[in-house]
């Protein structure tokens, strides 16, 4: 990312700087330790000290920045996709689906199975976001208690099982809100990871905290 002092604010400034500003002064009070023989060897002491400690808060803000990003995009999707159909998937109510083919098949949720794929990369999500869009149909699942259907990929297994294939597509926003660490596919990949890595840490959070009212054995999370 570019540089930017809103990732250096006025408090870890002040004890960046503080280092530089405390030699200085030790040497004039004459407080300073035997080791500094001059002013000028005090004070670049503490501007070297104070400049590793400006990069250090520097680093942790943006990693701060970052994570609380991945954070957000993690809870939207979680409510709007996981935590909406998994609780489909905790009722004894049966799920209607509309097929391509304008037939409406009906499964209970002991029939039915979602596999997300949870990418460790930029790379791994696109290629398994081009493989689930070509090689799945979509389907419109009619629930009761929104007026309209919400769409989804599927496939049919056998006569009675229905297997939903799911990623999370909001992940593709990153590039908007953190263009400078998607420059170039090299960069793309490289920063991808970590920030994917806070996603799917709180994923995992949501799913603890929401275990009671989601269906986990029909929630299956596949690393790709």
């Amino acid at each position: 990312m570019k540089f930017s002092f809103k990732f250096l604010p006025l408090k870890d400034l002040f004890y960046s700087i503080f280092p530089t500003v405390g030699t200085y002064g030790g040497y004039i009070q004459g407080v300073a330790p035997s080791f500094f023989p001059n002013l000028w060897i005090a004070v670049g002491i503490g501007l070297v000290i104070s400049v590793i400690l400006a990069v250090i808060f520097y680093k942790e803000n943006v990693k701060a920045f970052k994570k609380s990003l991945a954070e957000i995009l993690a809870t939207g999707y979680f409510m709007n996709f996981t935590g909406r159909f998994g609780k489909l998937l905790k009722t004894r109510t049966p799920i209607h689906f509309s097929f391509p083919d304008d037939t409406i098949r009906t499964f209970t949720a002991d029939k039915i199975t979602v596999e997300v794929g949870m990418p460790s990369s930029l790379k791994s999500l696109t290629e398994y976001a081009e493989m689930v869009e070509n090689k799945f149909d979509i389907v419109y699942v009619r629930e009761a208690t929104y007026s309209e259907p919400f769409w989804l990929r599927a496939q049919i297994v056998g006569d009675d099982r229905l297997i939903i294939h799911e990623f999370p597509r909001t992940l593709f926003s990153l590039s908007r809100y953190l263009k400078d660490d998607f420059l170039d596919q090299h960069m793309a990949e490289k920063n991808s990871k970590k920030i994917y890595s806070f996603f799917q840490h709180k994923i995992e959070q949501l799913r603890i905290e929401y275990s009671s009212e989601i269906s986990n054995d029909r929630l299956i999370f596949r690393p790709i």
